[in-house]
């Protein structure tokens, strides 16, 4: 927030306006807007300084000021801020204090350092590295990378546990360890792509509960599309490579089902983190791989075993 404005009372003309910017040289000279206040100094109203250039004199400044205007609360988060700017296209804004009076201004200059500044600190919590600050003490920057990392490894044994179910079938047929991880590897892919989009349609207020049932839907929809094509060139590819008909149709099915499971993972994941108050873009990451990985393995091994390739 910004201190120097410029606030004229409502009762003033254009003339008194111009005479006042002109008589004050403590005033300060980079501004857009000017605020119209009443009596106890509430802003009711903006007036373009263009406008006021183009204005003859004797007109009231009430008659040209624009009364439509997005007042921000002194104590509104930044981020909130700046999608306010987004979102009305403002230019300058008035900051109040909780009894309305005007005690400042943001400007757009001001929002686009905090839009950088939110937008690298969300890529840095999605991949779990903190602040990124490269001058922070090591000590703090391995408490920080750790916390999320042993959620990782957890989720790590737990897609081992699963590979582990079907270590019969692996050791009778190898090419199940081959293309195994081809799966979960695609299905993790998917998923921070969708992940990613959503997290982001998330900081931007863009999704909201009217629609996320149509946003669910239209990613369930991407996910069969990718899935399908990409399981047909992993099942031709397969075939083409091995000779084994069974092992492409398995392959091709684990695909399809992996990206479908990637793509609600990574919409429902970060959703109902948000709705639980919790920042998506910090824990998302995990719980997604978690369920590429699990469910990758898991499709992939177990239509494996019924197809009876390890038999």
């Amino acid at each position: 927030m910004q201190r120097e404005l410029i606030a004229v009372p409502e009762h003033w003309s254009v003339g008194d306006v111009l005479d006042y910017l002109r008589g004050h040289e403590e005033l300060t000279t980079d501004f857009w807007e000017i605020f119209v206040v009443d009596p106890a100094h509430k802003p009711v109203g903006t007036v373009a300084l263009s406008w006021i250039l183009r204005t003859p004199h004797g007109i009231a400044i009430s008659d040209v000021m624009q009364r439509e205007q997005t007042l921000i609360p002194v104590d509104m988060d930044q981020e909130e801020v700046a999608l306010r700017f987004q979102k009305y296209a403002l230019i300058s804004a008035a900051v109040v204090d909780p009894a309305g009076r005007l005690v400042g201004m943001i400007t757009v200059d001001d929002v686009v350092h905090i839009i950088s500044e939110e937008a690298g600190e969300d890529i840095l919590r999605l991949s779990g590295a903190g602040d990124g600050d490269i001058n922070e003490p090591i000590h703090l920057t391995v408490r920080t990378r750790i916390t999320w990392l042993v959620v990782n490894l957890g989720t790590a044994m737990l897609a081992a546990s699963v590979v582990g179910l079907f270590q019969g079938e692996i050791g009778r047929f190898a090419l199940l360890a081959v293309l195994m991880p081809i799966v979960s590897g695609m299905g993790g892919n998917a998923g921070t792509q969708t992940l990613a989009v959503m997290v982001r349609a998330i900081a931007t207020n863009q999704l909201t509960s009217s629609n996320t049932g149509r946003m669910i839907y239209r990613e369930f929809r991407i996910a069969a599309a990718n899935g399908a094509m990409l399981g047909a060139l992993i099942g031709i590819g397969t075939l083409l490579i091995f000779g084994n008909a069974n092992l492409a149709i398995v392959i091709a099915m684990a695909m399809v089902i992996n990206n479908l499971i990637a793509g609600l993972s990574g919409v429902l994941i970060p959703v109902t983190l948000d709705r639980l108050d919790i920042d998506p873009a910090v824990s998302s990451a995990v719980f997604v791989t978690m369920m590429t990985d699990v469910m990758g393995f898991f499709s992939f091994l177990g239509l494996a075993t019924l197809f009876g390739l390890g038999g």
